[in-house]
């Protein structure tokens, strides 16, 4: 630095061209070098793509392609090569005006990258000459034989423009760093050409299609919006965040509107008036929690307290339900005068059983993990260990007990019905537990024998249904949002109900209905309208939440059906990115779009939702 003086030092590798099959060095078309300096194209006329890595001071040869698939030999050659942003994209330009863009995909088990052909734009009208791209986005431009210049956007495989130069042949492009100016040099003339191409990246394909990304395996959905990268590519695509509102609407559903819809059944019919009104109340002021606090407890207790006893939470929500069940068939076993007396007490009886479920399936839960799932839950929805067959078990058990169910009603209540009149109270209620136990067995066995005959054939419920246990997942923000819209739905149910007519209780009692059947058969068909109507509130509101998917849910715009992974809303989306959007970009403007298409599915939902209820209040209306 003193003296003036400059040292230059260089070092490096080589390789002869003749060792990949070039022997003519008039042959190449294209000589690329990535921004690592590591990874180098050549591309030949012919079409022949040799991809080469610089590794420890050797040129290790990493594969071919040949990049005029389905052509004869002689019949188009490469005329134009060319590297899209962040050089790792390649578009090739062809004899027949046809514009190919490849990129390198890592190989799989143990092979090396290979280059893959992800997009086609649409060809122009003579031979590629000249292929530029933009230093920002995914523009390119093109010029062709002919003069004519065109514009596209690659992840989009959109044409932004086409104009003819003036100039001949185009034999150079340039795309100014702002993308607002071309300079052409063509055969005669060199022009500069004004581009005005706004949101080009974004077209229904890319909002709502599959896409092929640089870098992936093949066309997905993805929502990227930003990264630390200036040669980003953008993924916008608004599946992932739809899917996401969806998968957490059905969740907190499964959860919140069997528990709220049975409560206000459970209170409306057979809970006495002054009970009523006091607890109709407390369950209402659940509705006055500010769902940033239920969002809170979901993410910081909740969340780590399933994750560390997951199989003990599921356990609950199996075995809490059967245990109520089987105490109301021991209910049964009472004598008449005794149950009449304590009839005052069945509400305690029912939380009694409630506790004993959750405290047997809490003790059980250990016991469940290393019989089901090898001791480890999390090593088995990874895959390490045992069979599909366990999740299987878990999964279909609610459609086999469904099913069950449903030989019951045709003929397990047949069979109580012909021996009534004949034997004891106490021989019915013997029958009926019976028939219980054994239906409760045959659930089971239902379950694990499709189970493992699913199993058998290789459908695997990991990987799909169940899969890699993320902490927050779908599962806690079932429970949260759960408990967000249960008040909701309990309030409006409870409300239908009451206000059937007394009338037809008293008549269906009086023909020798039990409770239960009068409020099955008689009092819930008039009331279907306002118990429609409280489900679709509900799910407006599960649609709509914000805080405790974001909070709750992990956040990560991904698509699948895992119980146990996290997802993005659309309503967390817009939290989450909004604020931090530049105003007027592509970016802002999409986030809007896809407010407009949270909107568009409640009113399409609320509408059809209006419809049925009308359907329903015009079959009830004469009561």
């Amino acid at each position: 630095m003193l003296t003036g003086q400059k040292h230059l030092s260089s070092k490096g590798s080589s390789a002869q061209l003749g060792e990949f099959g070039l022997k003519d060095p008039g042959a190449l078309a294209g000589l690329k070098l990535n921004d690592t300096g590591r990874e180098i194209v050549l591309v030949s006329r012919s079409g022949r793509a040799i991809l080469l890595v610089e590794y420890d001071g050797e040129m290790l040869l990493q594969g071919t392609s040949s990049l005029l698939e389905g052509e004869a030999v002689g019949e188009a050659r490469v005329t134009a090569v060319g590297y899209l942003a962040g050089n790792v994209s390649l578009a090739v330009g062809d004899s027949k005006g046809r514009i190919a863009i490849w990129f390198p995909v890592a190989g799989t088990d143990g092979k090396p990258s290979r280059l893959v052909r992800a997009h086609v734009l649409e060809p122009g009208p003579a031979a590629v000459t000249a292929l530029a791209g933009s230093g920002r986005s995914r523009m390119l431009a093109a010029g062709f034989a002919d003069g004519t210049v065109k514009v596209y956007n690659v992840t989009a495989e959109r044409v932004l423009g086409v104009t003819d130069s003036g100039g001949g042949s185009v034999a150079d492009l340039a795309v100014a760093p702002r993308e607002d100016r071309i300079l052409v040099g063509g055969e005669t003339a060199v022009a500069l050409l004004a581009l005005e191409a706004p949101y080009g990246e974004v077209s229904l394909h890319t909002l709502l299609g599959k896409v092929w990304y640089e870098g992936y395996a093949g066309p997905t959905y993805v929502w990227q919006s930003s990264s630390a990268s200036d040669s980003f590519e953008p993924k916008m695509s608004l599946v992932p965040l739809i899917s996401g509102t969806l998968k957490a609407t059905f969740y907190s559903l499964l959860f919140g509107l069997p528990l709220a819809i049975l409560a206000a059944l459970y209170t409306s019919e057979f809970l006495p008036r002054e009970q009523r009104g006091r607890i109709k109340p407390v369950i209402e002021i659940m509705a006055s929690l500010p769902s940033v606090v239920l969002g809170f407890l979901a993410a910081l207790v909740i969340a780590p307290l399933v994750e560390q006893v997951a199989v003990q939470v599921i356990a609950v929500l199996v075995l809490t339900p059967a245990c109520v069940l089987l105490s109301a068939h021991l209910w049964q076993l009472l004598p008449r005068e005794t149950a009449a007396r304590l009839e005052q007490w069945r509400p305690v009886a029912v939380l009694l059983s409630m506790a004993l479920g959750c405290a047997v399936s809490w003790q059980l839960g250990p016991i469940f993990e290393r019989t089901l799932f090898g001791g480890d839950l999390k090593s088995w929805l990874d895959g390490q260990i045992g069979s599909g067959t366990p999740g299987w078990v878990v999964l279909l058990l609610p459609l086999a007990g469904m099913a069950v169910g449903w030989l019951n009603l045709v003929y397990g209540d047949g069979l109580i019905r012909g021996v009534g009149s004949a034997w004891t109270h106490r021989s019915v209620a013997l029958l009926d537990l019976g028939r219980f136990l054994v239906s409760a067995l045959a659930t089971v066995a239902l379950a694990l024998f499709v189970g493992w005959l699913l199993d058998s054939v290789g459908w695997d419920p990991r990987g799909s249904v169940l899969g890699t246990y993320v902490q927050r997942n779908a599962l806690v923000v079932g429970i949260a949002m759960g408990f967000a819209i249960i008040p909701l739905i309990y309030s409006i149910s409870e409300d239908a109900l009451v206000s059937v007519p007394d009338h037809l209780r008293a008549a269906s009692m009086g023909a020798g209905a039990t409770p239960w059947q009068t409020a099955v058969r008689v009092v819930i068909p008039p009331a279907m309208s306002g118990l429609f109507s409280a489900a679709m509130i509900g799910i407006g509101r599960a649609v709509g939440e914000t805080m405790i998917v974001l909070m709750a849910a992990g956040n990560t715009p991904i698509m699948d059906l895992n119980i146990f992974n996290g997802f993005r809303t659309l309503s967390a989306n817009l939290a989450v990115e909004l604020p931090e959007a530049v105003k007027d970009s592509t970016h802002y403007r999409v986030l809007f779009l896809a407010a407009l298409t949270l909107f568009a599915m409640t009113f399409v939902l609320n509408t059809a939702a209006e419809g049925v209820r009308l359907h329903f209040r015009s079959k009830t209306k004469r009561l």
